[in-house]
């Protein structure tokens, strides 16, 4: 195929009335279907929105789509895939200026003269946009209100290539200020055809899930995979799913869904959100794949779920851990449908020093899986020499997923998509995250950029954040990392829930934590400052923005419920004692 377009029409034209999209909701206890469409329902919509904004003049050009969860959103996404507009998926801007300035700085960097959205927010994107000044090079219609020409009034673009721009996916943020990676329908073709390998190439099979729209993991992986392999979806909101948590589950059963997506948090929220008493009569069996991704996988976290929901017929087999990342479409490697986690034990002492030592009692870390096709290695971040299996060093990707570089950033892309190792070979992608392959099983170990050096010693801050939330049920959300003043000092902000301190005073939770911390990692102290609940920044996708949360730390921006720092620090921030 030469284009994602030209794969998608031959699959309408084999699957058109046969398999479907359904959004579905919960109400008064029941799942309830709000909007259903087939393959053949949802190309005659794409093909009329192609040919609408082909004839608005905007081929070659920028649309921004912002589109509460639902079929809308994916019939005008693929109108612009069929019309060479570049579309520009992005969460609706909320009354929160920091989103709201996001949206505005996506305006200015993708070069956006038009916003597609729908009728129901139509009047506030507009009235944004007028109050942002940004009406004057900016129109905004509702999609689903306009009249569009007849679908056969469409016409296949005559330069669809692979090379050919697809979309811009926005990065959420966590390590920098969010740039857009250009996707080619070549990378989307061939990170699909992963996904569908990867998952058991399910022709029948049926999708379900709830991931945004907006971030690779959601819009490649599970709205754009159905039509790719020729199977169904069944999807919800991701606002239903964090209020509702169980229906996801109920989505698995009621539609014998084969497989879903999601990162670590989601199956943690979801066995502290279900209730037992909701789960009666769930069936759970036909589930044969679960992808784990988008950040680090937790042994944990696979356990909880099994123990919670074995019963159910959720099965460890299931699970599918994998690693990827926009810049690389999605997935880079996969757990094969049935294969089950690698689970293995290294050497904590070890790790510390870019080592990975398999030992019987050592630190569990879970595999994310091989390539299918793509070139992994890893290498030493400084040098660009390439590290044997059992090294840890930064990894490197090569191959069709590996997108076109950033929008309008020739620097950045170049340093980001042009590495070469110190042999020449190239070019790779550079990831930024850390990691190591054994036995042709990836470990990814965390980011290059959050790595916390201390006495010569590499602390990973998700280990510290996830030992933290151990500590005590009211601990939550955290963020970890390193300050220097004199040496260097590990800081954790940690959210904290009061409803369930119980007797124990912020003080006490706070000192509990420090101390656990100093005793698992080996450390003369830790800071511990205690936050309500939302005062860890995290990206739209859920991921923690440890730099940005750095960056308020040092700025004295942050408002504690309380706070257990070293002089060194206090002194730093210029914040008075703690309590």
């Amino acid at each position: 195929m030469t284009s994602f377009v030209h794969h998608l029409r031959a699959r309408v034209a084999r699957f058109g009335d046969d398999r479907w999209y359904a959004l579905v909701d919960e109400h008064k206890g029941e799942l309830v279907e709000l909007e259903r469409a087939t393959f053949a329902e949802l190309d005659g919509r794409a093909r009329a929105a192609g040919a609408w904004l082909a004839q608005a003049g905007l081929s070659g050009e920028t649309a921004l789509l912002l589109y509460p969860a639902g079929l809308e959103f994916l019939r005008v996404f693929l109108g612009c895939l069929y019309s060479r507009v570049i579309a520009v998926p992005s969460p609706l801007p909320s009354t929160d200026p920091r989103a709201l300035e996001r949206a505005a700085g996506i305006i200015k960097d993708a070069d956006i003269r038009i916003v597609l959205t729908d009728t129901a927010n139509a009047p506030l994107l507009t009235s944004w946009l007028q109050e942002a000044g940004l009406d004057c090079r900016v129109t905004c219609v509702a999609t689903d209100a306009t009249t569009m020409p007849d679908p056969d009034a469409w016409e296949m673009p005559e330069d669809l290539e692979p090379g050919t721009p697809a979309y811009l996916q926005y990065t959420s943020g966590s390590t920098s200020e969010p740039r857009g990676v250009l996707l080619s329908h070549g990378n989307l073709l061939h990170n699909s055809a992963q996904i569908y390998s990867v998952i058991g190439r399910p022709e029948d099979g049926i999708g379900a899930g709830w991931l945004p729209h907006y971030h690779d993991m959601g819009l490649i992986g599970l709205l754009l995979q159905p039509l790719y392999a020729g199977g169904s979806l069944v999807f919800t909101s991701p606002v239903s799913f964090v209020m509702k948590p169980v229906l996801w589950l109920r989505m698995i059963s009621r539609y014998r869904a084969q497989y879903t997506v999601a990162p670590n948090f989601a199956y943690e929220w979801l066995v502290r959100g279900a209730r037992d008493e909701q789960l009666a009569d769930l069936d759970l069996s036909s589930l044969a794949w679960a992808l784990n991704g988008a950040e680090p996988v937790r042994t944990s976290t696979l356990d909880k779920v099994v123990r919670r929901f074995g019963d159910l017929g959720f099965r460890r087999e299931a699970w599918a851990p994998g690693y990827g990342m926009a810049e690389a479409t999605l997935l880079v490697t996969g757990t094969g449908r049935g294969q089950e986690p690698v689970v293995g034990r290294f050497d904590p002492a070890a790790l510390e020093q870019d080592r990975a030592e398999p030992a019987a009692d050592g630190v569990e870390l879970v595999g994310c899986g091989r390539p299918i096709d793509l070139t992994v290695r890893i290498v030493h971040p400084e040098s660009a020499e390439l590290l044997p299996d059992g090294r840890i060093g930064e990894i490197w990707v090569a191959g069709g997923s590996v997108a076109l570089g950033y929008w309008q950033r020739a620097e950045a892309t170049e340093e980001t998509f042009r590495a070469r190792l110190s042999t020449g070979e190239g070019p790779f992608l550079r990831t930024g995250d850390l990691g190591f392959l054994r036995d042709g099983e990836l470990y990814v170990t965390g980011r290059l950029k959050d790595l916390i050096i201390v006495n010569g010693r590499n602390i990973y801050p998700q280990d510290v954040e996830e030992a933290s939330r151990d500590v005590h049920p009211a601990a939550r959300a955290a963020a970890a990392f390193g300050v220097e003043a004199g040496r260097e000092h590990v800081v954790l902000i940690q959210e904290v829930r009061p409803a369930d301190l119980g007797d124990l005073t912020y003080e006490g939770l706070a000192r509990r934590i420090k101390g656990e911390l100093a005793r698992a990692f080996g450390l003369p102290s830790m800071n511990v400052v205690l936050v309500p609940r939302g005062g860890v920044g995290k990206t739209t996708s859920g991921k923690i923005q440890r730099r940005r949360m750095r960056e308020m730390f040092l700025a004295d921006r942050i408002d504690p419920l309380h706070a257990e720092l070293e002089p060194e620090l206090r002194a730093l921030v210029d914040r008075p004692a703690a309590g």
